[in-house]
């Protein structure tokens, strides 16, 4: 059955359906028929998406903390900023540069990006996060880059799992190509729509636990490079991280435990706590654990299908 719905990344108006569920609810997941491009059936305005982000994202109760103050404090459980920062310091010097986060959040990142001597501010549409950021010192922005009508100010713009909630990243790219200055970098990650789950096991189980209600779109890496480029990006590289745990992950696949029933504390072990606070599933020693870990990460990122997506982007007129 096709769907007319018009594509923000090429335009068609032909989709198919990839499901009919995403994480905890009802909605309908669409694939284009011509660029592959995956994203929900739009179901709300932009002004509507806005005052969702405002308000009452980070009051959703799959998340573990809600205040500015309490995601400050609890950012980095998983030392994704320090990976982060690591990772940016090997393409990029940081030192004395304007750099921008999109999606800032209470501003973690930001002081990250300062204290290895970055000039850092954010665009972040939670009123309240965006005023913690404030209160530390960086200037932040509460409204779409696409609205803010930024020129050639920054030289690195960066953004960590906030793409796939923008309402048209086709604008928001733009914006971005539009706020660099000549030869500025564009870094940053996403969910990948060709993550090894979704590829190999791409069972409705799977999917649903997959698909978040709150990602607009997914991106694979075919997808995010015709994004890139037609925004006028060149020197895209691109590569993936395995921010889960591989084995954990693969176990409650092939023992049918991975169920739209605890996909709450799925969620809350898998990104926040450690592999052995899981009591639900046995784990193997340690050091194996580790091993097969390190072991199918490098395979699976050698073929671009960790479960998320990273890229870099010059602006070069």
């Amino acid at each position: 059955m096709n769907h007319r719905v018009k594509c923000n990344l090429c335009g068609s108006t032909f989709s198919e359906v990839m499901s009919r569920y995403t994480r905890f609810e009802r909605n309908t997941v669409l694939r284009c028929k011509k660029c592959g491009l995956v994203f929900l059936e739009p179901k709300q305005e932009k002004k509507e998406i806005e005052t969702f982000y405002k308000k009452k994202y980070r009051d959703l109760d799959t998340l573990p903390v809600v205040s500015a103050q309490e995601l400050f404090t609890k950012q980095d459980v998983r030392n994704d900023s320090k990976n982060r920062i690591a990772w940016i310091k090997e393409r990029y010097d940081l030192r004395n540069k304007k750099v921008l986060e999109l999606g800032s959040s209470s501003g973690y990142f930001l002081k990250q990006l300062s204290s290895v001597g970055a000039k850092a501010s954010g665009v972040e549409l939670n009123d309240d996060h965006a005023e913690y950021a404030r209160k530390l010192g960086f200037h932040t922005y509460t409204k779409p880059i696409e609205d803010i009508g930024l020129k050639e100010e920054f030289d690195l713009i960066v953004t960590f799992h906030s793409l796939e909630h923008f309402f048209n990243p086709r604008k928001a790219l733009r914006a971005v190509y539009a706020s660099l200055k000549k030869r500025g970098m564009f870094l940053g990650e996403v969910p990948n729509q060709d993550d090894w789950r979704i590829k190999i096991f791409g069972n409705e189980v799977v999917k649903r636990f997959h698909y978040d209600p709150n990602h607009y779109f997914y991106f694979s890496p075919a997808t995010l490079t015709r994004y890139l480029t037609s925004s006028g990006f060149t020197g895209i590289t691109l590569e993936t991280v395995e921010r889960y745990n591989s084995l954990l992950q693969l176990k409650r696949i092939l023992s049918g435990g991975y169920t739209l029933k605890d996909a709450r504390t799925i969620l809350k072990q898998d990104i926040f706590a450690t592999p052995k606070d899981d009591t639900r599933i046995p784990h193997i020693h340690d050091a194996q654990e580790t091993d097969f870990n390190r072991v199918f990460s490098k395979g699976i990122n050698a073929e671009l299908l960790g479960n998320c997506l990273r890229w870099t982007a010059v602006k070069t007129e």
